[in-house]
């Protein structure tokens, strides 16, 4: 299984490579990371 590491760590970052592709070349383009941010700055907005 040892020898095979270098191909599941591809082949992982592959999946995530390709949904970050699919996410962005939408024609509209994309607001994942613009709605990750602002719930995350939600938590840390002062009061």
């Amino acid at each position: 299984m040892g020898e095979y590491d270098a191909v599941w760590v591809f082949i992982i970052s592959l999946v995530f490579v390709g949904f970050y592709i699919y996410i962005e070349a939408r024609p509209k383009g994309s607001n994942l990371f613009e709605s990750i941010s602002k719930t995350i700055s939600r938590f840390f907005r002062s009061r």
